[in-house]
Order: C-alpha cells, then structure tokens, then sequence
C-alpha cells in the first residue's frame, strides 16, 4: 500500500466525518423550539369549533375591495389602441369566428408585437390558444392580460373564465373551479356595480 493512498484515505474518511456532523447540526437545528421548523402545529379548527383553553375558533373576515367600473374600457375600441393594432385584432376575430384560428394566432402575435401592454389583444390571444388545444399558453396569455388589465374587472372576469377552461383542459378540476370561482365572483359584483 502507498503513502498517496493512506494520505487519501485519510482525506475522504474526514470529508464523510464532517458531512455527518453538519447533518446531525442541521437536523439538530431544524428541531429547536425557537425555530418553530419541525414542531407540531394542529390544523386550523373549523369555524364554531370550541378549543379547550382559547373558547371559541371564529375565522378572519376577508373582504373585497367593491368593483367599480367607471373608468374601465370594455372593449379593445375603448383604449387607446393604435390603428395598426386595432386592424390586427379584428382581422384576428374575423380569421377566428371563420374558424383560423392558427391565421388568428398569428395576427394576434403581431398585435403583441407592437403593443404588449394591451390586455384586450393578450386575453384574444389566450382565447385562440385555447381554440387551438395549447392549455397551457392559453392560462399563461391570461394571466398576463390580467396583469395588465389594473384592475378592470371586464377583462379579468373573460380571464378568469379562460383560466378555468385551460386548467379543466389540462384535467385541474379543483383548479378550473376556483378560476371558475373568481370569473363568477367578478361578474356578480359587475351586476351588482351596473
């Protein structure tokens, strides 16, 4: 046996010694009170539910912001869309209710091209995605329309409802009802607000 193979036997049996120790420090660690990691925390209680020595379990209230609509564009003609990118659209709706969806797809990217903050053109988009069976690209280009929409509930009620049919699409059923969930929360208060 050679001195080099000692020395280096030496060398990784210290390297495995000390990857113990510091994985008994993390797991050690990991499991101090103080850190709250790896300590027992029950599951909320329902609401009505009495917890012996705190009484009553009563759930906080979430609250929505009321929807307000008076100055949100509801169609594409309401902004200030360029006429190229006006053009663009309805050509793609056009190409789309006679069934080219794949020609709409097209005209649509163009439309992003020239003007990517327009959340109308991204919610076409995400519509002719779906036409074309790409689940995915569909929730995506609705989820950036919705972060482009600021707020306007017209457009993120048609988002939601476009999320919903991706992620059912794509077999989310637990998913597609909660998108379906917010589209329905939307639209109701739109009602309310008109």
């Amino acid at each position: 046996m050679s001195t080099g193979s000692f020395g280096f036997r030496r060398m990784v049996a210290a390297v495995v010694v000390a990857a113990a120790l510091l994985s008994g420090c993390a797991a050690e660690q990991g499991q101090s009170e103080s850190s709250g990691v790896g300590t027992f925390v029950p599951a909320p209680a329902s609401p009505g539910t009495v917890i012996p020595g705190a009484g009553t379990y009563i759930p906080p209230t979430v609250t929505q912001p009321p929807i307000t609509t008076q100055n949100y564009p509801r169609t594409i003609q309401d902004t200030n869309a360029s006429p190229a990118v006006l053009s663009l659209y309805k050509q793609a709706q056009s190409a789309r209710a006679a069934g080219h969806s794949d020609q709409a797809e097209a005209l649509l990217e163009r439309a992003v091209h020239i003007d990517s903050r327009n959340p109308f053109v991204w919610q076409a988009l995400a519509g002719t995605h779906m036409d074309l069976g790409h689940s995915d690209q569909a929730e995506s280009a609705a989820q950036k329309s919705t972060s482009l929409a600021r707020g306007n509930p017209y457009v993120e009620a048609g988002n939601w409802r476009l999320i919903a049919a991706a992620r059912q699409a794509r077999g989310d059923s637990g998913g597609a009802m909660q998108a379906q969930g917010r589209a329905d929360g939307i639209a109701k208060a739109l009602a309310a607000a008109n």
